[in-house]
């Protein structure tokens, strides 16, 4: 089921419908017996996210039911780290091995991926534990599913205007916190406020996909770059929890000279990540809030009425096809 709320159908609906596909993917997920289980709670944790970025959208139709869900989904996932964190540094180290490839020769950061290699199947040794934050994040799925379905707006009537306010309002807010979060960004060049930033630019591409049926062609490049711009802090933001682990106990990760060559690619990997990533913010989030949220307003109506003329449209007879051919 795709991750898309259709204008051509009732928004309470195309809530409860995308919803209950990402808890139903995500409880398939935690129930996997066999298989990487680690590879089986990052996509769990993935349909937690996407699930916290749909209810922010719907906020404005039901602040309680959103604060509800959104605790629930937060709480569900909060265990569902450990390994794959771990994971994360791996797959960075290998980004800034590729990255940096033609200037390295032989394997000079082997050190480096040992202990990370070490500190990941620690983590994953702890079946128990495991095992506990899955029956968590399976009872909150199932806590709020029942609510989830329950949601409507309009009592069950469709509202075409009512559904493009709360969306607008929703997605609006949403930029609005991602346009906050560049002018700090901009302003420190911190690790957290560009943490923050990449969540909020995450949320921002998740509603983006949501709302795209509205208009395809447009919402496209927007999506990209969005996704683009979250990938990359998001790689930022692994570089930085690494260096965090290396000044806690640098003699494990290897010998000054590794060390030394690390912190240098780091430094001109992460240089070029955050520059980029905040001029592409830049052009992203240029739009006032206030302005993209009527925009997402009227192209949803838009989008809705259109759909309502062309299912009342009589459809064409054979003969009028005949007559047509």
């Amino acid at each position: 089921m795709a991750y898309q709320i259709r204008p051509s159908r009732p928004l309470d609906a195309e809530f409860r419908k995308v919803a209950i596909a990402q808890i139903d993917r995500a409880l398939a997920d935690l129930r996997r017996e066999e298989g990487d289980i680690d590879a089986a709670i990052h996509e769990a944790r993935k349909r937690f996210k996407k699930l916290r970025g749909l209810v922010r959208l719907i906020r404005p139709a039901d602040a309680e039911l959103y604060a509800a869900l959104n605790a629930s989904f937060r709480e569900g996932a909060g265990g569902l780290s450990g390994a794959r964190d771990k994971a994360a540094l791996i797959e960075a180290l290998g980004d800034l091995n590729r990255h940096f490839g033609e200037e390295l020769s032989g394997d000079p950061l082997a050190s480096v991926r040992e202990r990370l290699v070490a500190e990941r199947d620690a983590a994953s040794a702890k079946p128990e534990e495991i095992a506990g934050a899955v029956r968590r994040a399976i009872g909150a799925l199932e806590q709020a599913r029942p609510l989830i379905e329950a949601f409507q707006l309009g009592g069950g009537k469709r509202e075409i205007k009512r559904a493009g306010r709360v969306l607008g309002r929703g997605a609006g807010k949403t930029h609005g916190r991602a346009r906050q979060a560049l002018k700090r960004a901009e302003k420190s060049r911190e690790a957290d406020d560009l943490h923050e930033l990449r969540k909020r630019v995450k949320y921002h591409w998740m509603h983006l996909r949501l709302l795209s049926p509205a208009w395809p062609e447009a919402f496209k490049p927007a999506v990209d770059l969005a996704k683009q711009i979250a990938d990359d802090l998001g790689r930022d933001h692994d570089y930085s929890v690494l260096r965090g682990e290396i000044r806690q106990e640098p003699a494990a990760f290897g010998d000054e000279a590794t060390l030394s060559l690390l912190i240098a690619l780091l430094d001109r990997r992460q240089s070029e990540l955050r520059e980029t990533s905040l001029s592409a913010a830049r052009k992203l989030l240029a739009e006032e809030s206030d302005a993209f949220e009527r925009r997402i307003e009227r192209l949803y109506r838009l989008a809705a009425q259109e759909g309502e003329r062309d299912a009342a449209m009589p459809a064409e007879t054979a003969e009028a096809e005949r007559r047509v051919a």
